[in-house]
């Protein structure tokens, strides 16, 4: 859904205050009130990029849709395919072919083993339409995604294609607004304040709110 920016910087405000103490309050509200929402403004983006790649993915939403033209490298509707990812993508949310018998939620890359046994000779090897594989990799003609494989024939086709596109600040009606999931804009508020207090130097309470962002989030470990 679509949210004023406005109205999130007054929630990592709030938010603020309350993973401050006293002192670090009394330090933060001296700064110009005026740069201080700068600041906060100027970590939306970012903690909303940080959150979608952090987040489970049954908090992704629906997203948005790909895949109009699939590349063959073989003959069409056989073996391995591909497909040129959208500017704005940022993360696979869910990506099915017509044949496979199961969805694809994470995709590998070209640094993972699993990516080189997918150029094996041996069928057996690579991924199929029982346990398939999808890889994002870097092309000159920018991020592509590789899907392995197919065996239905010329008439198979993309059955699911989903992803998190790139949490952009843009203005809607004279108003700044940024796109987000909904089950998503709580983690983003408490990373955004994390930041915040990162920037200001303040540990304790970077450290209290990112320890509610991840709570929301259901993740362990560091960021």
């Amino acid at each position: 859904m679509t949210y004023s920016v406005t109205d999130l910087v007054g929630e990592i405000r709030i938010a603020l205050d309350q993973n401050m103490n006293s002192e670090a309050l009394t330090e933060l509200n001296d700064i110009d009130t005026l740069s201080l929402d700068e600041l906060i403004k100027s970590k939306v983006e970012d903690a909303a990029r940080m959150v979608v790649m952090l987040a489970p993915a049954v908090l992704l939403g629906s997203g948005k849709a790909f895949g109009d033209t699939i590349g063959w490298d073989m003959q069409a509707g056989y073996g391995s395919g591909h497909i040129v990812l959208p500017d704005d993508f940022l993360r696979l949310i869910v990506f099915q072919m017509s044949d496979w018998s199961m969805p694809v939620t994470v995709a590998i890359d070209e640094t993972s083993p699993l990516y080189s046994r997918q150029k094996s000779r041996y069928a057996g090897v690579r991924g199929n339409p029982q346990r398939p594989v999808v890889a994002i990799v870097q092309q000159p003609i920018g991020n592509v995604l590789e899907f392995y494989s197919c065996e239905q024939g010329e008439h198979v086709y993309i059955k699911m294609a989903r992803y998190a596109p790139i949490p952009k600040r843009y203005t809607l009606d004279e108003e700044e607004v940024i796109d987000l999931p909904d089950k998503l804009v709580r983690p983003v508020v408490y990373y955004a304040a994390y930041l915040v207090a990162v920037a200001q130097q303040q540990t304790e309470q970077a450290n209290g709110c990112m320890a509610v962002c991840k709570g929301l989030l259901g993740v362990r470990g560091n960021p």
